[in-house]
């Protein structure tokens, strides 16, 4: 009985499954996510209904030792929060990023409070930028990292930003409007507004 079960466990399975060898991790080619060893087993299971010992999975990646682990992949993510070329078998999306530093998300407004956050009593305020990203995890790694594209320069996010700015002069001269003099009107920040959504305008 004992051999049987040596035996079934010792079978191989298929999986999909594959491993970037340059990275040494695991991907889900049917979510298009990469893995964590030791997330492989549930993931099979919960995901896709298949069940698998660490055997199957070592001999699907044609390996003998665990690809990249939980605790290896959240400090592999802080080491490289820029990736010079993508992962295969993960998509490349259209994101943003902070121009002073390698942040990076999916949505403009997780950006902007980036900046609201981390850089707004900085002398040079940061702008968002479009940028490639790629969300290589899920669950308890949900990081974006940055993919440079060598053809392509990082672009300002140019109509948020003018959209905002926009707005905000707007209520100001509302307020003016709303007064007969400019009594408590900050007209230099009034100026700065002007002169910034000029500028981008050009």
């Amino acid at each position: 009985m004992n051999l049987a079960v040596e035996e079934v466990q010792n079978q191989p399975l298929s999986l999909p499954l594959i491993r970037n060898s340059i990275c040494n991790l695991a991907i889900c080619t049917d979510c298009h996510i990469a893995l964590p060893f030791d997330w492989i087993k549930g993931h099979m299971k919960d995901s896709h209904g298949l069940k698998c010992n660490e055997n199957q999975i070592l001999q699907q990646l044609q390996v003998t030792n665990p690809t990249m682990t939980f605790t290896m992949a959240k400090n592999w993510c802080q080491e490289h929060e820029i990736l010079q070329h993508p992962i295969e078998g993960i998509p490349v999306l259209s994101g943003f990023g902070c121009s002073t530093c390698s942040y990076s998300g999916k949505k403009a407004k997780t950006i902007f409070n980036h900046i609201y956050k981390i850089h707004c009593n900085e002398s040079i305020h940061p702008i968002v930028v479009k940028r490639k990203v790629q969300k290589l995890f899920s669950s308890a790694i949900k990081q974006y990292i940055q993919v440079t594209d060598e053809n392509q320069e990082e672009e300002p996010d140019i109509p948020d930003w003018k959209e905002k700015l926009t707005a905000d002069f707007n209520g100001m001269m509302s307020r003016l409007n709303a007064t007969t003099s400019s009594e408590g009107l900050d007209l230099r920040l009034m100026n700065a507004f002007i002169a910034k959504i000029r500028h981008l305008s050009l």
